[in-house]
């Protein structure tokens, strides 16, 4: 085939390196019809020869991988041969040239090869192990190279090879790579042990022996003569990998460590010796850590996983090898110098901690110096225009924080009290310290922060006597030291420690009222200071308290003999002006959040709503006044109340009835004026946009936190509901819509009418326009469905919408949205496989079966669609468990439209579904396809096997096989099958 490589060359330049973005796009261009050519591939060795371009020869490379991978067992087995006999003779041209040796082109070679070892080896190439061993001792370059084919050939076959291999396939693989490893492991000892083989192919053998060590056979890793083998080359530039490989031998799990316990040790003592000989024992490792390269700080990074490894599984063993705990002693002070380098805290197994016990005290000391901060607090600015916080979870911080929880709590139960005494020491040397420049605010925060993370881990009385201590004395005397010296940020310091710990142990605080008591009343001070930082502090504790401690709350309680205090929510009541006159919008909804809380521990209905008609007098009033004008501030005033409002609501749930009967008129009002204002465009319109967000929101909050609506809810909110549905429709843009609607049965007719005939043209015309819109009809479909689904139903022009929206979003290539459908569909049919109305049960299945099968089998095999794959293969499993169990009573076909009018169900569907796949896939065999059908029946019920049988089909059909190929692997899959049944 004539291909002009220069005129190649030349797009490809013009793809990297073109002078404007037209140029670029037209190279583009081409190089994607090239690449989608099917005959492209038989062009890579005309440009792997003649191209004078890197890139050039990396997208033919690539080309032909993606070939091999898809279509290599269509052509014939002669071109086949021939194509990988010219990959073999390239590498070996380029393996034999130094330059090219560790090359970029060498190793995508490498890589297209292994592709074709994964197609051909064994079946059709029996003698690769055996031709990869030979020709690595012509040659140390080649025998270099070949070690790079093995290690990738290893990775491809037992680290990657989940999604891109059957498992029938997996497994000859990994037998065969198992059953000639032999040959290769002489072909690795024989490397190791010359004396003149060069460090590029030392290296290249101890990766590949890496990579073998997790799968090759135990009897081959624990000999003798490979450990010395190792040793041998222990020093220079392969110690770090030496290291990985002692590392990955001990780390082999259901290993007989009585059969192997010479060997273990022997392990044991090369290292123990290799690492006194590099690091002396009263070496500063933390400081030689910062000051090392790369390549050291990787030697002590593996030698702590190393030790690490050891000590957890064989300590026991080395100590009686030993005949003493010494050497292991020694170990752990290594471990714990190794500890103090940055970023590198190990967990240390413990076991019997009375040997290590002054390894594990110093171990306490060095965390406590290093303690994170538990949560990381961020100031944002939100659409608002309000300063919000933000909690950033699972950050690096707060996973190491939760490491550091877990590893503290555990050394402080082995020893609380000798983990109290030490903190106690250092509160009390930081107080001797005030005065000196040795003080550190820093010191007190990790200290602070310690004592919070030993929650949970001791006695109740031995947390009340240690937070006696230290809130009641250290920090308390801290306190008021610093209060008399007029330190204003030195106190906000000590407070927000008190704070903080105060928040982690919520039981002290219920049997130590008289310091909750003192503790609140700081918070309330702290809440009417000028410091913003300080009344955020106060206002988020408070929340975490009456979270913790609600019931509490709500009690009036008598310290000693002092009168009956009142109780904290009539303190709050009683102080409510006072209490929010210093505060911002945020910190309001947090102390209304709060006071929901507690209301919502009250003892009696009437009693929560007297205190709620108590709370929201000031809201309520706040928003009739924001009414009267259509300022800026007045709009962000009626955003901020109504906040207040969903914020309270949430914890006192149904009881907030009363509240919201009394202000749905305002809100009707509110809402018809805002979408007046937004229809004619004044400048505010961001503000009146938020005011509807939240008026639905706050109707949601309330609606869903009622489990049934009764018909005094549904009168009380129908006029507000109409109101938004009218406006909803009445909108002259699309954009103006909003996407939250709360519903109802009582309304679900006009809400249909509304909602969905307006929203659906908007979100079917593609797949990306409006997402709000998209996501938010959907969730409201989720809603409908879990708690409308029998009014729907008995609605037919209303469930057939709802069955084509839920069939169309399961589609979607939009994750969020497909799997908010996917839920919805396997919702609705657990829902109806459950139900005790078996008329109802089977006219569903009787309309809808089969049309969900036949979609969500569509969108299995799109791989547009794989993401959705952990849900529709549920549903598909749940559909077919309910015809094999026969928990379907009514038939799911036409009798007159089948050869069979007396048919199972089972068999019907088995016939269907497999016509439907092999109309849909005519390259693959019938055969195959077959036996998939059969097991996705048979293995309905154990969801794992039936993930993985339909894994492998879609491997499959991503491969397009020949024919005697495709009947032997569904061959060998049907014995397989039948194999499996015989033994059941």
């Amino acid at each position: 085939m004539l291909f002009n490589v220069k005129q190649f060359d030349s797009i490809v330049e013009s793809f990297y390196e073109g002078s404007n973005n037209a140029e670029r796009q037209k190279a583009q261009s081409l190089l994607t019809e090239f690449q989608n050519n099917a005959t492209s591939w038989q062009l890579v060795d005309q440009i792997l020869e003649q191209s004078g371009s890197l890139q050039a020869k990396f997208i033919a490379l690539g080309v032909l991988e993606e070939f091999i991978k898809v279509r290599w067992n269509t052509i014939p087995m002669e071109q086949r041969i021939a194509m990988r006999n010219y990959i073999v003779k390239t590498i070996i041209q380029l393996s034999s040239i130094e330059s090219m040796l560790r090359s970029a082109v060498l190793n995508k070679l490498d890589l297209v090869l292994v592709q074709i070892v994964k197609k051909d080896w064994p079946q059709y190439w029996p003698s690769f192990i055996q031709e990869i061993v030979d020709s690595s001792l012509t040659s140390m370059n080649l025998c270099e190279n070949n070690m790079k084919i093995l290690r990738y050939l290893s990775e491809e076959v037992f680290d990657f090879s989940v999604d891109h291999m059957t498992v029938a396939k997996m497994h000859r693989l990994k037998d065969q790579m198992v059953n000639e490893f032999g040959s290769i492991f002489d072909l690795c000892k024989s490397i190791l042990a010359q004396q003149t083989a060069n460090a590029h192919l030392i290296k290249a053998t101890l990766e590949t022996l890496q990579k073998f060590i997790c799968w090759i056979p135990v009897q081959f890793v624990y000999q003798q003569d490979l450990i010395q083998l190792l040793q041998t080359n222990i020093k220079g530039a392969q110690r770090n990998l030496v290291f990985q490989c002692f590392a990955e031998i001990i780390s082999l799990d259901h290993v007989d460590s009585q059969q192997y316990s010479d060997i273990i040790f022997n392990v044991y003592t090369v290292v123990r010796t290799e690492m006194v000989n590099a690091i002396a024992k009263e070496s500063d490792i933390a400081k030689l850590y910062a000051e090392s390269d790369s390549y050291d700080q990787h030697f002590i990074q593996v030698l702590a996983t190393f030790l690490t490894t050891i000590l957890s599984k064989y300590r026991s063993l080395i100590e009686r090898l030993e005949g003493s705990s010494a050497s292991v002693y020694d170990m752990l002070v290594y471990l714990l110098q190794i500890s103090q380098a940055y970023d590198m805290l190990q967990d240390v197994n413990h076991g019997e901690t009375t040997p290590y016990h002054d390894i594990l005290k110093q171990l306490c000391s060095i965390m406590i110096q290093n303690m994170v901060k538990p949560d990381d607090v961020f100031v944002i600015e939100n659409d608002d225009g309000e300063i919000s916080r933000e909690f950033i979870k699972q950050s690096d911080t707060t996973a190491l924080s939760k490491s550091m929880r877990h590893v503290f709590g555990l050394l402080t139960s082995l020893d609380p009290t000798f983990i109290q005494s030490l903190i106690r020491d250092q509160l009390e040397q930081l107080q001797l310290d005030r005065e000196n420049t040795t003080w550190s605010w820093d010191h007190l925060f990790r200290i602070c922060w310690a004592i919070g993370m030993m929650s949970g881990a001791i006695s109740e009385q031995q947390e009340s006597q240690f937070l006696s201590t230290v809130l009641t004395g250290d920090l308390y005397h801290l306190l008021q030291k610093e209060e008399s010296a007029g330190n204003s940020d030195q106190q906000w310091v000590v407070a927000s420690n008190m704070l903080y710990i105060a928040s982690q142990y919520p039981q002290f605080l219920k049997s130590n009222w008289r310091f909750t008591s003192w503790l609140l009343q700081r918070i309330f001070s702290y809440m009417q200071c000028q410091q913003d930082g300080l009344k955020e502090m106060a206002c988020d504790s408070f929340l975490k308290i009456c979270q913790s401690c609600k019931s509490e709350m709500v009690l009036s309680h008598q310290l000693s003999n002092e009168e009956r205090l009142p109780s904290v929510l009539e303190i709050v009541l009683a102080d409510l002006k006072k209490l929010t006159s210093q505060l911002n919008s945020q910190q309001i909804c947090m102390l209304y959040e709060a006071a929901g809380t507690m209301i919502s521990a009250s003892s009696s209905v009437q009693l929560q709503e007297q205190y709620i008609h108590s709370l929201m007098d000031m809201p309520n009033e706040m928003i009739k006044q924001s009414l009267l004008d259509n300022t800026s501030n007045s709009l962000k005033v009626m955003i901020s109340m109504i906040k207040v409002n969903i914020l309270t609501s949430i914890p006192v749930g149904p009881v907030f009835r009363a509240q919201l009967q009394y202000l749905t008129p305002v809100l009707v009002q509110c809402y018809t004026n805002t979408s007046q204002q937004i229809q004619n465009n004044w400048p505010q319109v961001q503000l009146y946009v938020r005011v509807r967000q939240l008026i639905i929101e706050l109707l949601e909050t309330f609606i869903l936190s009622n489990d049934k609506l009764d018909v005094q809810d549904q009168s009380m909110l129908t006029n507000l509901i109409t109101v938004i549905l009218v406006d909803y429709r009445n909108s002259t843009t699309p954009e103006q819509r909003e996407p939250n609607d709360p519903i109802w049965p009582g309304l679900l007719k006009e809400a249909i009418d509304i909602v969905f005939v307006i929203t659906l043209p908007m979100i079917t015309s593609n797949f990306v326009d409006y997402p709000e819109c998209r996501h938010e009809f959907y969730r409201l479909l989720k809603v409908l469905n879990k708690r409308c689904f029998l009014d729907l139903f008995q609605t037919p022009d209303l469930f057939q919408i709802d069955m084509d929206s839920i069939m169309w979003g399961t589609k979607h290539t939009m994750r969020e949205i497909s799997q908010i459908a996917l839920q919805t569909c396997l919702h609705m049919v657990g829902e109806v496989s459950r139900m005790e109305d078996e008329d109802v049960s089977s006219q569903f299945f009787e309309t809808y079966y089969v049309r969900i099968l036949t979609d969500i089998l569509e969108v299995l095999v799109d791989p547009d669609c794989r993401n959705g794959f952990n849900y529709q293969s549920q549903i598909l499993a749940r559909m077919f468990e309910m015809v094999q169990e026969g928990d379907i009573y009514t038939r799911l076909f036409n009798p007159d439209q089948v050869s069979n009018p007396l048919m199972s169900n089972v068999d019907f569907l088995q016939h269907y579904v497999l016509d439907l796949l092999c109309n849909a896939f005519p390259l693959l065999h019938k055969d195959q396809i077959e036996v998939l059908v059969i097991g996705m029946f048979e293995y309905s019920g154990d969801l794992q096997r039936f993930q993985n049988d339909i894994r492998d089909f879609l491997i499959d059909i991503r491969e397009v096989n020949d024919e005697a190929e495709t009947k032997q692997k569904a061959q060998d899959e049907l014995n397989a099958e039948l194999e499996l049944l015989r033994g059941l």
